[in-house]
């Protein structure tokens, strides 16, 4: 850790990868519009938590924030191109993302499904680039793996279709935990398993980060349902009772809310039982996981 705070830290690569992710989306060759449309939703704005999670890990193991940047930000253009998607008049219909006009209502749905599409795609290049730059072609190769999978038909993608399909219907727990785990979850798990395996970690290592990032992402999803019921909408910058008004499966809807609280809880404690496993300082990760479960946006 380069720092004896570790909240001061994280704002420091927050920054970081602010500004990594402006200069990746420089004027280039690309269309103007479809630039446009990207730059538009990376920058406006965010927690920057998966890529933080990735930073963390690799730094729990010994490689700098600094070099292993690109697959941070990879994490976040898969995030954002979920985010574009997820928006949609086909998908949510959401017309607020981060208390701007979502990237369809300013850009038109066309331009906003391409600029997605291409965030998705420059994810991959990056990763691929850091294999080249630095000689770590297996290391990347895996990263690479790693992210298809968790952002694909059986991690997020497919759990978002999980939770269109659960839309106006009665589900049980079970059911619940395995749509937030393939649509928010996966995300935030391979967050942390791509800084550890970019770092050379072992595969008891990963298994105990698989734990800490599975408990994180199914109280991270939970949370976000409780600010959906309970929340701001000014103070999160989206619009609130969402969920309600699609008559959309959730943790408060079928365990109320004061018992989603406490899963909640739950889940972060035994998330820290994971990152016990380590038997090596995890500061920034013990940080990451209160950022993500105790956030009031």
């Amino acid at each position: 850790m380069k720092s004896s705070d570790p909240r001061a830290y994280l704002e420091r690569q927050r920054e970081a990868i602010d500004q990594y992710l402006l200069q990746l989306l420089e004027p280039g060759e690309e269309p103007t519009l479809l630039r446009e449309a990207m730059r538009y939703s990376v920058t406006a704005g965010g927690k920057r938590l998966r890529p933080l999670l990735t930073i963390a890990a690799a730094e729990t193991f010994g490689l700098s924030g600094q070099r292993v940047l690109p697959v941070a930000c990879a994490l976040e253009l898969i995030h954002t191109y979920s985010l574009i998607h997820d928006d949609l008049p086909a998908m949510d219909d959401s017309a607020l993302r981060r208390g701007r006009p979502t990237c369809h209502r300013v850009y038109g749905e066309a331009a906003a499904i391409l600029a997605g599409d291409a965030l998705l795609t420059l994810a991959f290049e990056l990763v691929a680039g850091y294999g080249l730059r630095e000689g770590c072609f297996e290391r990347a190769l895996q990263i690479s793996l790693e992210l298809a999978r968790a952002s694909g038909r059986r991690g997020m993608v497919g759990g978002q279709l999980l939770d269109l399909e659960s839309e106006g219907r009665m589900i049980g727990l079970s059911e619940l935990e395995r749509i937030d785990s393939c649509k928010t979850g996966a995300l935030l798990q391979v967050a942390v398993r791509c800084g550890a395996i970019a770092a050379g970690a072992s595969p008891a290592v990963l298994k105990a980060l698989s734990g800490y990032g599975s408990c994180l992402g199914l109280a991270f999803q939970i949370t976000d349902d409780l600010l959906d019921l309970e929340g701001d909408a000014a103070e999160m910058g989206k619009e609130v009772g969402a969920d309600r008004a699609r008559e959309k499966a959730t943790f408060p809807a079928l365990l109320g809310a004061e018992a989603a609280r406490k899963r909640t809880e739950e889940l972060y404690h035994q998330a820290l039982v994971y990152l016990n496993e380590l038997e090596r300082p995890a500061g920034l990760l013990q940080e990451l996981a209160r950022q993500l479960v105790f956030r009031n946006k």
